[in-house]
């Protein structure tokens, strides 16, 4: 993946179920090899109905299940429940798990652990306290087992990776009061750093993109999309999406938490993802109480307290606490999502050739910052010298935060007493 552009991520897995089950030709028509196929011979007159969800589907020969799963999310729901009771197939391990298809994987054993759940409280809510109800018990205590070991082995492997890459493990924050000071100072003349750093990269040669400061997540994504270290077009349907007021946005993601089948993938556009993840936040925070959960961090179950509820009220509690469950699972995939987008984005920053230069031209913008502002860099110094140990070694223990704040305060009056007056802070 880290070798190529990252392309927008999608959960229907449409292009590569397109691809293997149709053989579609996607590349472009310049650079289609040219050669001849004969059509396949369907039996009977005209199309077929789509045949029912397979009761059993790991039964299925091992390329007609890949190609099952690639389609269906509820008949890989059921096979990752096999798995996790035990079920053991010749490569169905590598299938279910392996690096194209350990996220759909794991959405469906969330789904599954709390389909599991739902059904085996509607059970207790009634009074049946019977074979089945135990049956329900132990397989969603088996699929949230399996559940949380392959989400220990993506970690894992994402950590495994980010640390090939060199970006793990990340420095820690520096305690050379020297280096604080200069960093610190770059941050207060801010618009002044940036503006050394476009035109010393200039005059070394970086494109203009790869100078430019990035304020925020959206200019991050942006800046990978336009230089082609992610593949994720701005279309008019994201564009749309973007564009909607909250109530509708909302409505659009409750929609798509219904569905399993036929999800929007407009929401898993990276310019998108943030806000997805933000209003399933607000809207499982809106819904907890209504569906007797005291948090949002996980579905917490019901339990038989009093007398047994009417069927209508266990019925209209199931619904809402299904949806609610939708929710949940729809927040760890947007997680999920965001995580591997920031890590893509990362290791293609860190592999562009201009990553190195960078480096160098922000150090020389530090030093270029203290020679031009000498008087405002020692009093930074002489702020952080009482938090010193020894000569340059800190020891802070307030919060960094609250302290640059106080000195950003002081430098403010010390520019005030200049004829320009203080730099924009940031």
């Amino acid at each position: 993946m880290w070798d190529r552009p990252t392309t927008a991520l999608h959960r229907g897995r449409t292009l590569r179920y397109l691809k293997i089950r149709f053989a579609l030709d996607l590349a472009e028509p310049h650079l289609r090899p040219a050669h001849r196929r004969p059509a396949p011979e369907l039996p009977g007159p005209g199309l077929r109905a789509t045949r029912p969800p397979h009761a059993q589907p790991w039964r299925l020969p091992l390329h007609e299940l890949a190609d099952l799963i690639n389609l269906s999310f509820l008949d890989l729901a059921k096979v990752v429940t096999a798995h996790a009771q035990g079920l053991q197939r010749t490569g169905l391990d590598e299938l279910l798990f392996g690096p194209d298809r350990i996220h759909q994987s794991i959405d469906a054993l969330t789904y599954a652990r709390h389909d599991r759940l739902l059904h085996h409280e509607t059970r207790i809510l009634s009074g049946c306290l019977d074979q089945e109800a135990r049956r329900l018990a132990e397989q969603e205590k088996a699929v949230r087992d399996r559940l949380l070991e392959v989400k220990r082995h993506l970690k894992e492997q994402r950590i495994s990776e980010l640390t090939a890459a060199g970006i793990l493990p990340f420095p820690p924050a520096t305690n050379d009061s020297r280096r604080l000071a200069r960093s610190w100072l770059g941050r207060y003349l801010a618009d002044e750093k940036e503006h050394l750093v476009r035109s010393l990269a200039a005059a070394a040669g970086v494109a203009p993109s790869a100078s430019v400061h990035i304020r925020c997540i959206r200019e991050k994504i942006t800046r990978c999309i336009d230089n082609g270290w992610l593949a994720a077009p701005l279309t008019d349907t994201v564009q749309q999406t973007l564009d909607l007021d909250a109530p509708a946005f909302e409505r659009r993601v409750i929609a798509d938490a219904t569905r399993h089948a036929d999800r929007d993938d407009t929401l898993c556009h990276p310019l998108v993802l943030n806000r997805w993840r933000d209003q399933l936040n607000t809207s499982l925070t809106r819904i907890a109480p209504t569906v007797e959960n005291p948090h949002t961090r996980y579905l917490k179950p019901l339990t038989l307290n009093g007398p047994t509820p009417s069927s209508a009220r266990r019925e209209q509690l199931h619904r809402r606490r299904r949806l609610f469950a939708a929710l949940l699972q729809r927040r760890d995939e947007s997680l999920r999502l965001i995580t591997t987008l920031n890590d893509g984005m990362s290791i293609a920053e860190r592999r562009d050739p201009s990553h190195a230069l960078m480096k160098k031209i922000g150090d020389q913008t530090y030093d270029e910052l203290v020679r031009r502002h000498p008087e405002l860099y020692r009093h930074i110094r002489a702020c952080l010298a009482r938090y010193e140990t020894r000569y340059g070694r800190l020891q802070i223990p307030e919060p960094r935060a609250q302290l640059r704040t106080q000195i950003f305060d002081e430098l403010d009056q010390i520019a005030l007493r200049r004829p320009a007056g203080p730099p924009a802070r940031r």
